[in-house]
């Protein structure tokens, strides 16, 4: 069984904040005794990597270790190093935000570690932006640049590259909202978004909270008018249907007939003779046709009487303030409705 021991964590952030910028070889950070139940192995170990690579200087490699670190716990820490290093590897925007985090979760115990850590932070403060989001109602999402960037109200301010940014918040049920800033390095900057309800929210929202009815439906005889109309093309598209297949019906019948008198005196038995083979087989399909044009044309009628009907006792049990009169059509070849009045 491995008993742990206690962890002996080393603050790369102590020794550097001591050591000049411009000097070449940066200074390691020194050992600090931290709570070993706060991180995982793995982080510890991470972490053990990335102070060995700060002592000697390998920033890129530190940096590496405490981020990997970072990622496995997220310990105040583990974010005075990273911060840190990410200064030290030429990222003052993730230097300034992982230093900051650590100054808010820090014990105010930490005296000269948080000394250091404010001097770090001056030093990555100026080379960016600090903007200050606030955001009403809470809860809403707050992006830069279409990134979140977290949830109203944000704990610290957001650290912002030298350039144009875009800072917006959304949240369900509410108008979503983007301001432009231009950010300046040093400069600090304060974005005010108060997010508005959407149109229909505000509908119901009033509607349930003041007791206020919805405004009536405006009634009148465009839908009426919708029907009578509807109900006379409709009849009027189905008898023209039945008309088309009546005469096409009356097409293949006489067809049929041409067919049949060369057929009629060959004899008893015409189809058995094979030059008469092909004029059968295309009085039998002339027959077919005919029969199926004429059951289209049929239900073609009745579709349309039983539409025209409807739309006749509609328009009779209807409002008559539109006085429309409906007078039906039939003929010898077609059927419909005439429809007219005041619509």
């Amino acid at each position: 069984m491995t008993t742990k021991r206690p962890l002996l964590w080393t603050l790369s952030l102590a020794m550097t904040l001591l050591a000049p910028a411009a000097g070449a070889q940066q200074a390691a950070p020194r050992a600090e005794t931290q709570e070993s139940d706060a991180l995982t192995d793995k982080a510890r170990q991470l972490f053990e990597d990335g102070v060995k690579a700060a002592k000697a200087g390998k920033w890129d490699d530190a940096h590496a270790a405490f981020l990997a670190a970072w990622g496995l716990k997220p310990h105040y820490q583990i974010a005075s190093n990273l911060g840190v290093a990410s200064l030290r590897v030429g990222k003052p925007r993730d230097a300034a935000e992982y230093l900051t985090l650590y100054l808010r979760e820090a014990p105010a115990t930490k005296v000269q570690e948080r000394q250091r850590a404010e001097a770090s932070l001056q030093e990555a403060r100026a080379q960016v932006a600090a903007v200050t989001v606030r955001v009403a109602p809470d809860g809403a999402e707050v992006t830069v640049d279409g990134t979140s960037v977290g949830r109203a109200p944000l704990a610290d301010p957001v650290f912002l590259d030298p350039g144009r940014h875009e800072v917006g918040a959304k949240l369900d049920g509410y108008v979503a909202q983007a301001r432009p800033i231009a950010a300046t390095a040093g400069g600090t900057e304060e974005v005010i978004l108060e997010l508005k309800r959407a149109p229909a929210l505000n509908a119901e929202r009033d509607g349930a909270g003041r007791g206020v009815s919805p405004a009536p439906a405006v009634s009148g005889g465009g839908g009426r008018t919708a029907v009578l109309v509807g109900g006379g093309i409709a009849t009027g598209v189905g008898a023209g249907a039945g008309v088309l297949f009546t005469v096409l019906a009356n097409n293949r019948a006489g067809e049929a007939e041409r067919l049949k008198k060369p057929l009629a005196a060959a004899g008893p038995n015409p189809c058995a003779l094979t030059m008469h083979r092909q004029n059968c087989v295309r009085q039998s399909e002339a027959l077919d046709e005919s029969a199926l044009y004429s059951n289209v044309a049929f239900w073609s009628f009745v579709g349309a009487g039983t539409v025209g009907l409807g739309t006749l006792l509609y328009a009779i049990v209807s409002s008559p303030e539109d006085r429309v009169q409906v007078t039906p059509m039939v003929g010898i070849n077609d059927v419909g409705l005439s429809v007219g009045g005041a619509f």
